[in-house]
Formats: C-alpha cells, sequence, structure tokens
C-alpha cells in the first residue's frame, strides 16, 4: 500500500518524526498557497512539471520541478532544512546539484555568496541552468561528477533523474539508459575551489552511492578550510576529523567546526 509516492511504513515513520513536524510548520514561510502545498507533499499530487513560486530571506522567487520527487527535495532543503548552514556563509560547493534546489536555497539566503554546483547528467544540468539563471553571477555549474577518481565514467539514468547514480542501482528504483560523463576528483575539485577562495562554508555531497568514497578520500589537509559539510547516505562518521560537531536530519549526516 502506498501514500502518494511512499509506502506505508515509511509514511508512518515520516508522521512520527519531529523534524517533520517542524518542516510542515515552516511550509508558511516558505510556500505562497500552504496548505495545497502540504496536501501535494503528503499525497505527491500536482500537475508536472511546473513552477513553484517562494518566500526566502531575500525576497520571492520561483523554481521549476519535474517530479513528485523534486517537490519533496524542495522541502527538505527549504522547509525540514536537511543541509546545515552556518551564519555569514560565503562560498558553498554542491555535489549533486539535480536541478538546483539546494543551491537555489543557498543563493537566496542573503545577496553575496558563492555557489559551484556539480552535476553529472546532461537533462539535469539544463535544467539547473534554467533554474539559476538569475543567479550566473554568483554560481558556477560544472557538468561532471565527483568522486574519488579522475577520467571516464557511466551515469546510470533513473527515470525522475533524482536518483541517476554511477555504480550503484537500486532495486526500488527505474533505471532506463547509461550516460557517459566525466569524473572528476574530490582533491581536485576542492584545491581549484580553494585557489579562488580562503574557504569552503558549506560542503555538500549528495551523488548517489559515491559519498563514501568521496568523503574518504579527501586530502587531509583540506579539512581546515571546510566550515562545514552535509553527506547524504552512507555512514562517513570515521572519516571526518574529530573537531567537527556532528548532528542529523533526515538521512542528511551534517558536521560542522564550531
Amino acid at each position: 500500500m502506498k501514500i502518494g509516492r511512499r509506502n506505508l511504513t515509511t509514511f508512518i515513520k515520516r508522521i512520527f518524526s519531529r523534524h517533520n513536524y517542524r518542516a510542515i510548520l515552516k511550509f508558511k514561510d516558505v510556500h505562497e498557497q500552504t496548505f495545497k502545498s502540504i496536501y501535494q507533499e503528503i499525497f505527491s499530487s500536482g500537475e508536472f512539471p511546473r513552477k513553484i513560486k517562494f518566500k526566502s530571506p531575500t525576497g520571492k522567487f520561483e523554481i521549476k520541478i519535474y517530479s513528485p520527487q523534486d517537490f519533496s527535495t524542495f522541502n527538505l532543503i527549504f522547509c525540514r532544512e536537511d543541509y546545515y548552514t552556518p551564519e555569514n556563509f560565503k562560498i558553498v560547493v554542491d555535489i549533486g546539484s539535480n536541478i538546483g534546489s539546494a543551491a537555489m536555497y543557498w543563493l537566496t539566503r542573503n545577496t553575496y555568496n558563492k555557489v559551484y554546483c556539480y552535476e553529472p547528467s546532461i537533462i539535469n544540468f539544463k535544467r539547473l541552468e534554467k533554474n539559476l539563471e538569475i543567479f550566473k553571477s554568483r554560481c558556477f555549474l560544472h557538468n561532471e561528477a565527483i568522486s574519488d577518481y579522475n577520467g571516464i565514467g557511466y551515469l546510470n539514468l533513473e527515470k525522475t533523474g533524482t536518483y541517476s547514480s554511477l555504480n550503484v542501482i537500486k532495486k526500488d528504483h527505474q533505471y532506463y539508459d547509461k550516460e557517459k560523463v566525466k569524473v572528476v576528483s574530490i582533491n581536485d575539485c576542492l584545491e581549484k575551489i580553494l585557489k579562488e577562495n580562503n574557504e569552503i562554508d558549506i560542503l555538500k555531497i549528495d551523488n548517489e552511492g559515491e559519498e563514501l568514497k568521496t568523503v574518504s578520500s579527501i586530502n587531509k589537509n583540506y579539512w581546515k578550510y571546510i566550515r562545514s559539510i552535509s553527506v547524504d547516505g552512507d555512514n562517513v562518521c570515521e572519516y571526518i576529523p574529530s573537531n567537527f560537531t556532528s548532528t542529523i536530519v533526515g538521512s542528511a549526516q551534517r558536521f560542522y567546526r564550531p
């Protein structure tokens, strides 16, 4: 039995999560049509693709979404606030940018930060470009995958575009094709960004099955330049320096230097 796109077990777990209660309360601060948006989130309803309008600290904006998964991702980021965001942040590295929901979140927190986006899927990348066009002076888009090596990889394309993955094919997702992509090592990625900036305030890694390999290969010399890191998926605690504090919201493991 399913409720919306979720099976009954997942739905019940969501009901009893305190983070989700806080997210529901946050809907009124983000969505212009609060109750309609809550209904659409619960029952995975609404037409797709469509543009949704939202409120942020710097004004009113809109983003185009293409599936119920995109809408849920938007709400996890904007309403449940899965990703740790330190005060006065300036530099963000967004690995696994998808259609730009996380990047949009950070770009609308203030008017001076910069976001470096990495998204290997050409379909998602084109959607990312369109969604972030108004921020083109502050976001830098790369049609590349990030992992622990440099080379060529083959992206397993998932139907909605949310779960496309280099190496991990999950049985509960529908994969329909493969796409040849450029893969860049996390250390080369960080080196390039740190040459242009003194520090990385937010490092977000959601590269669908590559998280553990990516985090575990980060050169230890780079950690002192990273203020916070949010990772979806695998347990990466043992690879995070001991001076980082850990919190978890949903599937996002969050670490920051106090």
